[in-house]
């Protein structure tokens, strides 16, 4: 049992030992993405907590989002993991790019199609998230714990 669950763990970051530094696979999560449009349909805020373990993301302290396109070398920065290579990064067919980390380990990269999200610097599963259309579009705000 242990072994498969380190075997599916590595099998969604993608992580590899050869060549450098670790690999981290961005992926899509159709089941991620209907729980933040649930609150923008509903209109009713949940913490980012509540989304994520109703979506199966596990073991996590911080959520990190990203605009796209994105470079590589902007997430190394941003989140101080240099070496990291990232692989699938969402290109315009995305809204962004959402990272999930564990006392800063990737443990979870997933492409943001719909609805957008509005988050600056990081978020915990404590913070809020609800409907905006501030901007004119319909997206989701994401309460903001820190830089």
């Amino acid at each position: 049992m242990r072994r498969s669950i380190v075997l599916a763990f590595a099998a969604v970051l993608g992580v590899s030992g050869c060549g450098g530094g670790p690999t981290v696979s961005v992926v899509d999560d159709p089941r991620l993405e209907a729980e933040f449009e649930s609150v923008l349909v509903s209109g009713e805020s949940r913490t980012l907590g509540e989304i994520a373990a109703a979506a199966g993301v596990e073991s996590w302290d911080r959520m990190y989002y990203f605009r796209v396109p994105v470079l590589m070398s902007e997430i190394n920065r941003m989140m101080h993991t240099p070496g990291v290579t990232w692989r699938n990064l969402p290109g315009a067919e995305a809204k962004g790019l959402m990272v999930f980390v564990s006392q800063g380990e990737v443990v979870r990269a997933v492409s943001d199609r719909e609805p957008p999200l509005y988050l600056s610097g990081f978020a915990t599963s404590d913070s809020t998230v609800d409907a905006d259309s501030g901007a004119g579009i319909p997206r989701l705000a994401v309460e903001s714990m820190g830089r």
